[in-house]
């Protein structure tokens, strides 16, 4: 019989790797090991491309338990989840894709190379703890943003060759290159707020969940997010308390400059990997 207490300088608590003293909850090493290990066989296609109902839905349950310890890891399961939406027979195959398949492979990957939760870095931060602040908007012409601490607003053209060509999907796109131009800042940044007049954008980045064809987007950011242990929040504000960034997405960079000014203003191109690129 187990004792009911465990004692040590690391704890192993169902299943997870629980330091103290460096404030961090991972995953043991052969727990690790076990599931990459299987989520890399369950997409192995060299002697079938079906899997029973059922192994999905043990797959998934086994990876949703490790997001206790990878949550940003979550939306690369959305391609797993709609494929067997709405299926019940338990032993009915079920075709294996290429989203899903690349999904999990960048999910075991990702796993082995995270160490997973550092626990005072974790803590629920608020718009006065940030350490960088950027206000995003778009148009049906254009996305924009602007740093208020460095005086500097982008804007670029939007192309309109993707089926996904809408409001909600620049939004969110904006988001994902204010990200990415965050990223590079010198000295580098743990807190990171972004505001955006989008409150679907505000879901899908707060809960990590995307409708279909969104979840690109998902996750390029969060491959930024766990390269630069950036912790990003997304806030909500009024498209009335947005004007300036809603001048730069409408390509009135004068108009810009009048409402703040000394603001230097600059092109750029949102990163192609969120259009549907493969590079």
């Amino acid at each position: 019989m187990k004792k009911k207490q465990l004692f040590g300088r690391t704890l192993d608590i169902i299943g997870l790797h629980v330091n103290p003293l460096n404030m961090i909850i991972t995953m043991s090493e052969s727990s690790r090991t076990e599931l990459t290990t299987a989520i890399r066989k369950f997409v192995n296609t060299t002697e079938n491309r079906r899997c029973p109902l059922v192994e999905w839905q043990q797959i998934l349950g086994w990876i949703n338990w490790a997001l206790n310890v990878y949550p940003l890891v979550r939306p690369a399961l959305q391609p797993a989840y709609s494929k067997i939406g709405g299926k019940q027979i338990s032993r009915a195959p079920v075709f294996l894709n290429r989203d899903v398949i690349r999904n999990f492979n960048w999910l075991a990957d990702t796993i082995e190379s995270s160490d997973g939760i550092h626990v005072l870095d974790a803590i629920e931060w608020g718009a006065s703890d940030a350490n960088l602040t950027i206000f995003c908007d778009v148009s049906l012409t254009g996305l924009g943003f602007i740093v208020p601490s460095h005086q500097l607003g982008v804007t670029s053209p939007v192309s309109h060759d993707s089926k996904l060509s809408t409001i909600f999907y620049y939004e969110a796109l904006a988001i994902a290159s204010a990200l990415l131009w965050a990223s590079g800042v010198v000295p580098t940044i743990c807190h990171l707020l972004i505001y955006t007049d989008s409150l679907n954008c505000m879901e899908m980045f707060n809960s990590l969940r995307a409708l279909n064809g969104y979840n690109n987007i998902l996750l390029f950011s969060v491959r930024i997010l766990l390269s630069t242990k950036i912790s990003l929040r997304v806030f909500h504000v009024p498209g009335s308390d947005n004007l300036v960034a809603d001048a730069l997405s409408r390509h009135l960079p004068s108009t810009a400059i009048a409402l703040s000014p000394g603001l230097q203003v600059n092109l750029f191109q949102p990163p192609r990997i969120t259009l549907g690129s493969q590079e």
